[in-house]
């Protein structure tokens, strides 16, 4: 394995004898400016202070597939600039999920993992540093595997919002925050103090002063006495240049100079000069396209007001400069999270509409007490701006002391730390009478059925203590067939408790394998003892030679449903299965929904996560296979990461990020009581994105449609054929959209109805040819699409319907629960 992935790389030494690294990789995204110009800031200060040094830049989304990166792209933008309420619901909705995954691998990434790690091994970096969360979030989950361990990685986060991000930052060495506050919001959500540092952007703004003023204005043929604004919004140059001018215009009476800087927008750019024409002598309107950033650093420090979309590097660079900024509510989800930041804190004004804008900037021009109070803001956020941390990090710490021992997690090795710390706030947040232990196959090398024993294990814990079936027991050697230990030792235990042990398979078991835990607590006394009391009957017969372990008659399975029997929690039995041998899995489930049915019960499903890097000899761990359940075997043996529906109803996992140490982390969002019913707050979330998409796509669609049928009686207009063929493209993939979510979130013939109508739109769509344009074709393509616009907003809405039915009998099961479940959280007198 390459040397830089697996082993500790050998630093040299510059001039003064500081030990600095020899290559330091920065990852970037090219899908917007920001991400690119903050990576070429973080170089330019490494190369400052350690001019030796080679510093790679690399765009993460060079690895995706061509095809997949041109229309991930423009689909990207299509949604954000067109879809605005599906895209808020989709980034809400993907950060939910990011807080409930039980791991970082389950969420969505575009970019191939072993890809990234060939060309790693390839470059052999000391050192890694991100200024794109995917590509940070990639790294993560490389870490997850137990890779890039003797690799420094850091992250720098251009945005001023945690959502899930936090917990990228638990597999990282350190994460750069542009906030004192969001340091704050980090350390709120588990992120240990040492992982998380206050960098500020990393910007290096001009110097102002008023002969540079005059030099930029002149050089561009504007005036350096009239009040000029900076219209910018990325390198995609996406919103309605054209209405803001206009807006501006409106609202300023005075003579007034607009520098418009539309990126690659190559259409806003000949709006806007179209525009020049009609605008009155006293405003001078300036257009470019995709200027170099220097230029517009240097624009921005001079003019009396930037008004920009709220992404996380542009902003930052205009408050690093003192220039006056008005955000517009351009793209929604996370840059509406920048700007509810930004304003809450005075940095900046947000404008929901292109007229608002115009309004607010004249206000903003003519009143020079508002302006000075916003640089006044601005001012105290520039003293959190220290690029030198994020360099200082590459070049000058030691390695991460990610490095474990050689014996981490072995047999008589060195175990995990702070496990009681971490199980006692367990029991703090959810105590529990009795836990059942439901632990993965393992195997000691990859396998995706594990031949030695597929079917897991499975082990129940009264009280203090966990009853688990030793296969390896010997009558006469063992004193017990089953173990009696506590939780610890069961799980993270390196010391053998009797002679007749094997490592992760009876005891350990977090060191090979994953394990879940369903806690249960409200079950009596008397049915505790009598668990108990079942138990060691059981081993006064294996001490009698009547009993013992048996693969087929008397497995881990049995001995934990005989136990739950006394208790008097029997299983359902279900006819046909009476010939196959009782299986963990099986167990599980059907004790678990035995304990559902008993409305005093609570319970919680917690996961005991394996632990990466440890040393065992069984560490390959795959989910426990069922033979009464055929089919979800084969599709856990087929599928690399099926997203099981138990795995997914984990609410807390006790999990280690890389280190050496355990943590709990909470998997709900508690932000509300109600929150206790995961599958009411799922469908809030799901119901949100449908009806967020259903608007967007019935509002878009019909403008659409109207422009087009408007536009057909233009085909003799060369130019209104481009425009056609350019609205019909769009119509055509707004349909897709359309199409795909419908796959997604309907589920029965409405979207088979959809993909029908579909098919014929695509259809007429190819009828029409991109050279004949003849209206008989366009005109039938139009009927079609009509058609699907009705068939979306009806199959969505009778969805919807189906669902809230469903929610209310599911809701309606559950109130006895969740009241049982307030009363057992309220203090009561004794």
């Amino acid at each position: 394995m390459n040397k830089a992935i697996s082993s500790p790389l050998t630093p040299f030494t510059n001039k003064t004898g500081v030990s600095q690294p020899r290559k330091i990789l920065i990852f970037y995204s090219s899908i917007g400016h920001g991400h690119i110009s903050a990576a070429q800031a973080i170089k330019e200060e490494i190369c400052r202070l350690a001019p030796d040094v080679s510093v790679v830049l690399q765009d993460i989304r060079e690895f995706m597939h061509p095809l997949w990166r041109w229309v991930d792209e423009r689909l990207y933008w299509f949604i954000a600039g067109n879809l605005p309420k599906s895209f808020d619901a989709l980034f809400h909705a993907l950060q939910t999920r990011g807080k409930r995954v039980p791991s970082l691998a389950r969420l969505p990434n575009d970019y191939p993992q072993d890809k990234v790690l060939s060309f790693l091994r390839t470059q052999e970096p000391d050192v890694i540093l991100a200024t794109h969360y995917g590509a940070a979030q990639l790294l993560a989950t490389l870490r997850e595997r137990g890779l890039l361990t003797q690799v420094r990685i850091g992250w720098l986060h251009t945005d001023f919002f945690e959502g899930y991000f936090p917990r990228i930052s638990k597999w990282l060495d350190r994460t750069f925050l542009a906030h004192p506050e969001l340091e704050a919001r980090w350390h709120d959500a588990g992120v240990p103090p040492e992982k998380v540092t206050t960098s500020g952007m990393p910007v290096h703004p001009p110097d102002g002063n008023g002969s540079n003023r005059r030099q930029a204005l002149e050089a561009l043929g504007l005036a350096s006495n009239l009040p000029t604004v900076l219209i910018t919004s990325g390198k995609e140059g996406v919103g309605d240049y054209t209405a803001i001018v206009k807006g501006l215009t409106n609202h300023y009476h005075g003579p007034i100079q607009i520098i418009a800087v539309c990126g690659n927008n190559t259409r806003q750019q000949a709006l806007l000069i179209k525009l020049q024409k009609q605008l009155p002598s006293r405003v001078k309107l300036k257009v470019f396209g995709l200027v170099p950033h220097a230029d517009l650093l240097a624009w921005m420090g001079e003019v009396d007001l930037l008004m920009t979309k709220a992404g996380g590097m542009t902003p930052a660079e205009a408050f690093a400069t003192g220039t006056p900024t008005i955000l517009l509510d351009i793209v929604s989800g996370h840059e509406r999270e920048n700007a509810a930041f930004f304003v809450r804190l005075g940095l900046a004004e947000l404008a929901m509409n292109p007229m608002q804008a115009g309004e607010l900037a004249a206000a903003m021009l003519l009143n020079p007490e508002r302006r000075e109070a916003m640089c006044r803001s601005q001012r105290i956020f520039r003293e959190n701006i220290e690029i030198g941390r994020i360099a200082r990090f590459a070049l000058e710490e030691a390695l991460p002391a990610q490095a474990l021992p050689q014996d981490f997690g072995a047999e008589y090795g060195s175990p995990i730390t702070d496990v009681e710390t971490a199980l006692t706030q367990l029991d703090a947040q959810f105590p529990c009478d009795v836990e059942l232990l439901l632990s993965y196959s393992t195997a000691k090398s990859p396998q995706h059925i594990v031949l030695e024993n597929p079917f897991g294990h499975i082990a129940i814990r009264v009280d203090s203590t966990v009853f688990s079936a030793n296969y390896v027991a010997k009558p006469g050697q063992d004193p017990n067939l089953l173990q009696h230990m506590t939780l610890a030792d069961y799980l993270y235990g390196v010391q053998p408790p009797s002679p007749s042990q094997v490592h992760t398979n009876t005891y350990g078991m977090a060191y090979g394998r994953e394990t879940l835990g369903l806690r249960v607590a409200g079950i009596s006394a008397e049915r505790k003892a009598a668990m108990v009391a079942e138990a060691h009957r059981i081993e006064e017969e294996f001490r009698q030679g009547r009993l013992q372990w048996n693969r087929s008659d008397f497995n881990c399975a049995d001995v934990v449903a005989r136990i739950l029997h006394a208790g008097g929690y029997q299983r359902k039995l279900f006819l046909g299965w009476q010939l196959l041998p009782l299986m963990p899995l099986d167990v599980f489930e059907e004790t678990r929904q035995v304990f559902e049915e008993d409305t005093s019960l609570r319970m919680e499903l917690v996961a005991y996560r394996q632990v990466p890097g440890a040393r065992a000899a069984y560490r390959f761990s795959r989910f426990p296979l069922s033979l009464r359940q055929p089919l979800r075997s084969v599709a856990r043996v087929l599928e690399e990461m099926p997203h099981d529906p138990l795995e997914m109803a984990v609410s807390r996992q006790v999990i280690t990020f890389g280190d050496h140490r355990l943590y709990l982390e909470d998997l709900l969002d508690h932000t509300a009581l109600a929150d206790a019913d995961d599958a009411a707050h799922f469908s809030r979330v799901h119901r949100k994105l449908v009806d967020s998409l259903l608007t967007d796509l019935r509002n878009l669609m019909a403008a659409q449609k109207n422009r087009l049928l408007e536009d057909v009686e233009r085909l003799s207009d060369i130019k209104a054929v481009h425009e056609i063929q350019h609205l019909l493209d769009r119509t055509l993939q707004l349909a897709r959209i359309a199409t795909e979510r419908a796959d997604e979130i309907i589920h029965d013939r409405g979207a088979q109805r959809l993909r029908r109508l579909f098919s014929q739109l695509t259809a007429a769509y190819g009828r029409i040819g991109t050279w004949r344009m003849q209206r008989p074709e366009i005109e039938a393509y139009l009927k079609h699409f009509q058609e699907f616009e009705a068939a979306v907003g009806h199959e969505f809405l009778k969805n919807r319907k189906v669902r809230l039915a469903k929610l209310r009998r599911s809701l309606k099961q559950r109130l006895e629960r969740l009241r049982n479940y307030i009363l057992w959280r309220t203090p009561h007198d004794h």
